[in-house]
């Protein structure tokens, strides 16, 4: 039987979810694990998409971003990649911003 494609209102749930896992992860890199200042780790992430920030933490397991979540991504329409991908880096955008008030 061949592997059915999640729904297009799947897309939208599972776009969300892969975004608040990435978005802890990266969090939790930028504040505990890192050698650089969470400015400078912040910085350095801006520009990646969804796809490469998910792949950078799938092997941390405590927060739940699997092989499947990666290929997923790999499926996941484009307009609703973008859509995830622009509020991850707006979300990166504004931690920057609050991180550079500070200094």
């Amino acid at each position: 039987m061949p592997r059915q494609k999640p729904m297009v209102h799947d897309w939208e749930e599972f776009g969300e979810e892969i975004y608040e896992k990435v978005g802890e992860a990266l969090d939790y890199f930028c504040w505990n694990v890192t050698g650089d200042t969470p400015l400078d780790c912040y910085i350095a992430h801006m520009d990646r998409d969804l796809y490469d920030l998910a792949e950078e933490f799938a092997d941390w397991s405590h927060f739940g971003i699997t092989e499947k979540d990666i290929e997923l991504l790999r499926e996941m329409p484009d307009d609703v990649f973008r859509k995830y991908t622009n509020k991850m880096q707006r979300a990166i955008e504004k931690v920057v911003r609050e991180l550079e008030r500070e200094l």
